[in-house]
C-alpha cells in the first residue's frame, strides 16, 4: 500500500523515535522466476481469485462507491480505473551444474553445498605453508599422527643437532697464534718472519740494541707486552641489584641473575594491543562510482587478510537509512574541509606520538593550552607512558591517501589511546570515560575553530547563542558516536541511530542543507524532474541513473553558481576573520547534492545494494537510488565499485596463532622486534640477550683486574655506565651508537692499563738485549745465541684465541681452555620443531618453529580435490573466483498498479485487495445503480 509522502524528518523521527530500530535489510527472498510467474499470470489470477464466486440471484457487489452485478464487472472495473506503470530494469540469472537461479544469494548456498568447507586440526603453523596470495597453502600443513615435536640445537655451522653435546663439538671457530712481546701472528711462517726482519735486526743494530723492559721474576717483558697482557685481564663489571658480574663468564651470570625481578622484565617486554587486527584504510573512487553511495567503515582494523574488495548483491538498505548515514558523510566532508583550511598538512606522524600532535594543534591556534594540560594531567593520572603514545600513532604516517587527513588521523589515534587504557587498566576508577570525555571536548574545540558555520548546520544559524558544536558534548553521544560518524557511517547509524541528541542535529543538518540547496535558481523544476525521474512511466533502471547524474550535476552547478552567497550564509571564514575563497565551498558542495536528492525522494525509491564483507563485524555497503522495485529477491545489475586498499599493519597473531576463537583471548608480548605466544618465551630470551649484551641493558659500572693476587676496581664515568645504547628497547631519543659505546669504552680501558702500569710496573724498569722470548741478557751476543736457538727449536710462546657469537675475543694459554670455556659459557640456541621435518633440511634456520598450539586450517573440497587455506573466507573467496558459472544478463519488466492513494506491486496483490475492498449487497440497496 502506497504512504502519503512524508519529509525526510518526518520519516527519521517516526522510524527512529519509536524505539525500534529500521529494518536494515528484508529478509524475504522470493525466486526471479516466481516473481516472472507473479507478475505475467494476470490472466489467470483474476479467475482464480474473483470468478471462484458466481453470482447468487438478487446480491449485487460494492466497490469504490459504486455497484455491480458480478465480482467479474468489478476485477473488469478496477483494472480500468487503475494507472499502470511499466517498469523496466536490467537484472541477472546465474546457470550453474544446469540450473538457474534468480540471485546471487541463491547461488551461493548452492555453491555452499556443493564445495563444503570443514575445520582439520594441525600441529603445522599454517602462517609457514602459503603458497599463493589468495591465502591457499600447501598440503604439507597437514600434520600425520606419527609426527611429534623434537628439540634441536643450533651448532656453529648452522646445522641442526637433536644433542647439545654435538652442537658444541662444532664450536670450533678458535685459532692457534703466536704472541711475541704482545703481538700477534696467526701462523709459523710470520711468527719466524717477525723475529728475523724485527727482532734479529734490532739486536744486531750495534747502535740501538739494548730494549726498555720491565722485570717480573725471571723475565723482562716490554711495555708492549705488559699493556696487552693487562688489557687482556680486564673484566667489566655489570651491576644488578648490588652484585656484579663479568661479561661472558655464565656462571657469575647467572648467580646475579636468578631471580631477574619484573620491573626489569616489564621494562623490556611489551604486551602487544590488539594483536591479532590488521589495520587498512579503504579509499574510494568517487569519480568512477557517480551513481551511488559508499557505506561503511574507511578505516578497519580486522583479523582477515585484505587485498581487493569484492562487492555482492544483498538484500537492500531502506531509503531513509540511507538519508541517516548521507547527511552523516555530508558533515564529514564539511568538517574535514574546514580543517584542513585551517592547517597545514603534520608531516611527523611517524616521528612524534600523539601528545606532540596536540601541542602542534595548539601551537596552530586550533586547540585552547587548558586542553593541552589537562591531557598532561589525565596522563600522569593514569600513568600513561611514552611508549602508549608512541604506539598509539603507529603507521598513521604511512597513509598518503588524501582523504585520510590529520583529522581523521587524530580521532584513530585517540580510539588506539582509549583502548589501550582498557587493556592496561589503572587503578583510577573510569579512566577510560574521563578520556573518552577529554577527547570529546578536544573534537568539538577543533570543530568550532568555524564555531558560526557549525551553528549554522545544527542550531538553526541563531548566532545569539552561538553553540556550535557544543551538542556533541551530550552525556548521550559517546566518543565512539563521533568517531563512527567520520569514519564508519553504517556503525554510526546501528549505534546512534536512536538516541534523541544525535537525530535532532542531523534534522538540523537537514534543514540547512536544503536552506542551501534552496537558493538555487528553479529548485522548484528540480525538485519536479527528480520526482518524474523515479515515478514516471516506462522507466528503466538504466534510464533513472542517465537522469539521476543529470539532475546531481545541474544541482551541482546551481550550486557553484551561488558559492559566494553559500560562503556567506554558512559564514565560512579563515583564522583571521575573512571570507573564504569561493572555489573552497565547491569541495563540499557534491556531498550537500547527495544529502538533499536522498531526502527529496525517499518516499518513491528503493536502494540497490552491493555488500563487501569485510569480516564477520565489518562490511562496506555500495548503494544506489533506483525506482520502487516491483518484486522481491531480484538482482538489479550494477557495476563493481572502484576501491583501493592500504595496509597499514599486518597482524601477527595472523601467523602464530590456530583459529579466530584463540586469538580473541590470546596475548602477544614483543620484545627486541620479536613476537612472542608466551611471556616467559620472551623473559628466556631476555635474560640470554643480558648475558650477551649485558650493556644494552644494564649500568656498566667499574672495570675490574686482577694484579699480584689482588682485584684492581676502576670506575666508569656515567657517560658509560648510564649510556643509552641505540637499538637497544630503550628510549633512542637520546643515544649512542654501539661502535660509539665500544671506543669510548676501550679509551677508558686505556686509562686503566695506563693507571696500573706506571703503578705496578714503572718502578720495575730496566734495559737489556732481549731475545723475544722472555729472555734477556747483558751482552748482546747471548741475546742473538739464544734468539736463534729458540727460533731453530720453534718453542714459540703459543696461545689460542677464540670468537664469542658476539665477537668477543678471548685469549688462552691453552686449548683445553678454550673448550671449557664454550663449554661453560657459549649458550646454544635450542627450539622446538616436528620431527619428520628433519628429513627435508637439517639447517637450523630453515626448520619451522613448533610452538605447542592445534592449528585450524579450512578444507575445501573443490571438484573432488582437496585445497587447504588459512580461512573459510579464504576458502570461500576461491570458490567465488574459480568457479564457472555463467551470468545471464537482461532486460525485465513488471507492471505495477495505483487505484487511488494505494499502488501495488503485482495484479495479483491488486486483485486480492479489490476483494477485500468488495462487499455484498442486496437490490434494494443497489437500487438501480448498477454499473455494467
Amino acid at each position: 500500500m502506497k504512504s502519503k509522502n512524508l519529509s525526510a524528518r518526518e520519516v527519521i523521527e517516526r522510524i527512529f523515535k519509536s524505539g525500534q530500530k529500521p529494518l536494515w535489510k528484508s529478509k524475504r527472498f522470493i525466486s526471479f522466476i516466481s516473481a516472472i510467474v507473479l507478475i505475467g499470470g494476470s490472466g489467470i489470477t483474476t479467475g482464480a481469485i474473483l470468478a471462484a464466486r458466481t453470482q447468487e440471484e438478487g446480491i449485487y457487489y460494492k466497490f469504490d462507491d459504486k455497484y455491480f452485478s458480478s465480482q467479474e464487472s468489478v476485477a473488469n472495473y478496477a483494472r480500468t480505473a487503475a494507472t499502470t506503470r511499466s517498469l523496466g530494469y536490467n537484472t541477472n540469472n546465474y546457470l550453474f551444474d544446469g540450473q538457474t537461479f534468480g540471485t546471487k544469494e541463491t547461488l551461493n548456498k548452492y555453491l555452499m553445498q556443493k564445495f563444503p568447507v570443514n575445520t582439520v586440526k594441525t600441529i603445522r603453523n599454517p602462517g609457514n605453508y602459503t603458497i599463493n596470495s589468495s591465502g591457499e597453502l600447501s598440503r604439507d600443513v597437514i600434520s600425520a599422527s606419527y609426527e611429534q615435536p623434537v628439540t634441536v640445537y643450533r651448532g656453529n655451522d648452522g646445522s641442526a643437532y637433536l644433542n647439545k653435546t654435538d652442537a658444541l663439538s662444532t664450536f670450533q671457530n678458535y685459532q692457534k697464534v703466536y704472541n711475541i712481546e704482545g703481538e700477534l701472528r696467526y701462523n709459523e711462517y710470520e711468527a719466524r718472519e717477525l723475529y728475523e726482519n724485527s727482532i734479529k735486526k734490532k739486536l744486531e743494530n750495534t747502535d740501538n740494541s739494548k730494549t726498555e723492559c720491565y722485570i717480573q721474576g725471571a723475565i723482562c717483558q716490554t711495555e708492549q707486552e705488559i699493556k696487552s697482557w693487562l688489557r687482556n685481564g680486564i673484566k667489566n663489571g655489570f651491576e644488578y641489584q648490588g652484585q656484579y658480574f663479568s661479561d661472558y663468564n655464565y656462571s657469575e651470570y647467572k648467580t646475579v641473575m636468578a631471580n631477574i625481578d619484573d620491573y626489569t622484565v616489564n621494562k623490556y617486554v611489551k604486551e602487544v594491543v590488539n594483536p591479532d587486527k590488521n589495520s587498512y584504510w579503504i579509499s574510494h573512487d568517487l569519480a568512477a562510482n557517480n551513481t551511488g553511495y559508499f557505506v561503511g567503515p574507511k578505516y578497519v582494523e580486522t583479523s582477515q587478510k585484505l587485498t581487493s574488495a569484492k562487492f555482492e548483491e544483498v538484500s537492500s538498505y531502506t531509503p531513509s537509512a540511507l538519508l541517516f548515514m548521507t547527511l552523516t558523510s555530508t558533515f564529514n566532508n564539511i568538517a574535514t574541509n574546514l580543517y584542513e583550511k585551517d592547517v597545514e598538512n603534520y608531516n611527523n606522524w611517524n616521528k612524534e606520538n600523539l601528545l606532540d600532535f596536540l601541542i602542534w594543534l595548539a601551537d596552530q591556534k586550533m586547540l585552547n593550552n587548558k586542553l593541552i594540560k589537562k591531557f598532561i594531567e589525565l596522563r600522569k593520572t593514569l600513568n600513561i607512558s611514552d611508549q602508549l603514545l608512541q604506539d598509539s600513532t603507529i603507521g598513521l604516517g604511512d597513509i598518503t591517501d588524501p582523504t585520510f587527513t590529520d583529522f581523521h588521523k587524530l580521532l584513530v589515534a585517540m580510539k588506539r589511546m582509549i583502548t589501550y587504557q582498557k587493556v592496561y587498566a589503572s587503578s583510577v576508577e573510569n579512566g577510560a570515560k574521563q578520556l573518552e570525555q577529554l577527547f570529546k571536548e578536544i573534537i568539538v574545540e577543533i570543530l568550532n575553530n568555524n564555531r558560526e558555520t557549525m551553528t549554522f548546520l545544527f542550531e538553526n544559524d541563531d548566532l545569539d547563542k552561538n553553540r556550535g558544536a557544543d551538542f556533541l558534548l551530550n552525556k548521550e553521544i559517546e566518543f565512539n558516536d563521533i568517531y563512527n560518524m567520520f569514519l564508519n557511517e553504517s556503525d554510526f547509524f546501528e549505534s546512534s541511530s536512536d538516541k534523541l541528541a544525535v537525530l535532532n542535529g542531523l534534522q538540523k543538518l537537514e534543514s540547512a542543507i536544503d536552506n542551501i540547496v534552496g537558493m538555487i535558481n528553479g529548485v522548484g523544476a528540480l525538485k519536479d524532474s527528480m520526482k518524474k525521474n523515479y515515478t514516471d512511466n516506462n522507466t528503466s533502471d538504466s534510464k533513472v541513473q542517465e537522469e539521476r547524474q543529470k539532475t546531481n550535476q545541474k544541482v551541482q552547478q546551481g550550486l557553484n553558481e551561488k558559492a559566494n552567497e553559500i560562503n556567506d550564509k554558512m559564514h565560512i571564514k579563515d583564522k583571521k576573520n575573512k571570507k573564504i575563497e569561493p572555489r573552497f565551498v565547491g569541495a563540499f558542495l557534491k556531498g550537500f547534492a547527495a544529502a538533499w536528492e536522498i531526502s527529496k525522494s525517499l518516499s518513491f525509491i528503493s536502494i540497490k545494494t552491493l555488500e563487501f564483507k569485510i569480516d564477520n563485524e565489518h562490511s562496506l555497503y555500495y548503494m544506489v537510488p533506483t525506482f520502487r522495485i516491483p518484486v522481491l529477491g531480484i538482482d538489479l545489475k550494477t557495476p563493481q565499485p572502484q576501491t583501493k586498499i592500504t595496509e597499514l599493519s599486518a597482524s601477527a597473531l595472523k601467523y602464530m596463532l590456530p583459529s579466530d576463537l584463540e586469538a580473541k583471548d590470546q596475548k602477544l608480548y614483543e620484545f627486541n622486534d620479536h613476537y612472542y605466544l608466551s611471556k616467559e618465551n620472551a623473559k628466556s630470551d631476555l635474560i640470554e640477550a643480558i648475558y650477551l649484551h649485558p650493556e644494552r641493558y644494564l649500568p656498566n659500572k667499574k672495570l675490574m683486574m686482577s694484579i699480584m693476587a689482588q682485584d684492581i676496581p676502576y670506575t666508569l664515568p656515567s657517560q658509560i655506565s648510564d649510556a643509552n645504547i641505540c637499538g637497544s628497547t630503550s628510549n633512542d631519543d637520546d643515544c649512542i651508537t654501539q661502535a660509539d659505546y665500544d671506543t669510548k669504552l676501550s679509551e677508558e680501558k686505556n686509562k686503566f692499563v695506563k693507571e696500573m702500569f706506571d703503578e705496578y710496573f714503572v718502578p720495575n724498569k730496566k734495559e737489556f738485549y732481549l731475545d723475544g722470548f722472555g729472555h734477556y741478557f747483558e751482552t748482546q751476543q747471548e741475546a742473538l745465541a739464544s734468539l736463534k736457538e729458540n727460533v731453530a727449536q720453534a718453542n714459540f710462546n703459543v696461545s689460542y684465541q677464540y670468537t664469542t657469537k658476539t665477537g668477543k675475543s678471548i685469549l688462552a694459554d691453552s686449548l683445553n681452555e678454550i673448550q671449557d670455556f664454550v663449554t661453560n659459557n657459549e649458550i646454544i640456541d635450542s627450539k622446538a620443531v616436528i620431527n619428520s621435518d628433519l628429513i627435508t633440511t637439517s639447517n637450523y634456520d630453515s626448520l619451522s618453529n613448533y610452538i605447542g598450539l592445534n592449528f585450524d586450517v579450512y578444507e575445501l573440497t573443490y571438484f573432488g580435490d582437496k585445497k587447504y587455506f588459512m580461512s573459510a573466507m579464504q576458502a570461500w573467496n576461491y570458490v567465488l573466483n574459480h568457479v564457472n558459472y555463467q551470468t545471464l544478463n537482461f532486460d525485465a519488466n513488471a507492471k505495477t498498479f495505483a487505484f487511488g492513494k494505494h499502488e501495488f506491486f503485482s495484479e495479483n496483490d491488486f486483485m486480492r485487495w479489490v476483494e477485500l475492498n468488495t462487499v455484498q449487497v442486496s437490490a434494494k440497496e443497489a437500487n438501480g445503480k448498477v454499473v455494467n
